[in-house]
């Protein structure tokens, strides 16, 4: 599996968003791991009762949908869940979060967790505990404005970390291709593959959209997803006609 460690976009602002995002997940998500089963059942949905018969269920009571979807982002099954999620969100969050500003990308990561969890209830239909979905979503978004930014990842070999640099589209793809194939073959386990996808899905939609429209533009050094695949955004099609 491949592990990214660090990308390669040049940023002058502090992500202020991300790292509350950060501190906020690790202290609900390490409360909850110490003990805290009253935390873990009204925010996850969990019908504790069911727990007890082997059975993992949303309650009757859970918090509306919606809801549920961001505050079970908010939680993990473990230390190394905790631990992984935060790595991918810090490496990629903080170019994301630079890119939309702060408001833009604290709605970006609601709207991405609220869509993962969405279409894991409608396709599962069982709680889950993550912020993968809307890490997903950031992922998303960052290969529509650094498609073509290094990522350097690290690769376990019998044991042995290998360090390289990969485009941050195949990392993303790589990870997409992954998801779909354990979709289809049914193996998912106990990995909300569902919610990796309506995840990604709507930050990718979200950033495409906003490129397109032109309210988020790329600096001179910088090349969208749109510019790679020769699709001209509206303002640029708009200074365009200025010339003609």
């Amino acid at each position: 599996m491949f592990i990214p460690v660090r990308v390669y976009v040049p940023t002058d602002e502090r992500p202020f968003v991300n790292v509350s995002l950060i501190v906020i997940t690790c202290a609900i998500s390490i409360v909850a791991l110490v003990g805290e089963t009253s935390l873990f059942e009204r925010l996850a949905g969990v019908d504790m009762e069911a727990v007890k018969e082997d059975r993992i269920v949303l309650s009757q009571d859970s918090l509306p949908r919606a809801i549920l979807s961001v505050t079970s982002a908010l939680l993990h099954g473990g230390w190394l869940h905790l631990a992984g999620n935060m790595l991918f969100l810090w490496v990629f969050g903080n170019a994301v979060e630079y890119k939309f500003r702060h408001i833009g990308y604290a709605s970006l990561y609601i709207a991405s967790a609220v869509a993962a969890g969405l279409l894991h209830y409608a396709m599962d239909g069982s709680p889950f505990v993550g912020a993968s979905g809307a890490i997903n979503g950031i992922m998303g978004a960052f290969i529509v404005f650094f498609p073509r930014n290094d990522v350097q990842v690290l690769l376990f070999v019998r044991l042995m970390p290998t360090s390289f640099t990969m485009s941050s589209i195949w990392l993303v793809l790589f990870y997409v291709a992954w998801d779909v194939t354990f979709i289809l073959l049914g193996a998912g386990g106990s990995v909300a593959l569902w919610a990796h996808v309506g995840g990604l899905l709507a930050g990718f939609v979200i950033a495409f959209v906003a490129a397109y429209v032109g309210w988020l533009r790329p600096e001179e050094d910088e090349q969208t997803l749109l510019q790679v695949l020769r699709i001209r955004a509206n303002y640029e099609r708009a200074r365009g006609n200025q010339y003609r």
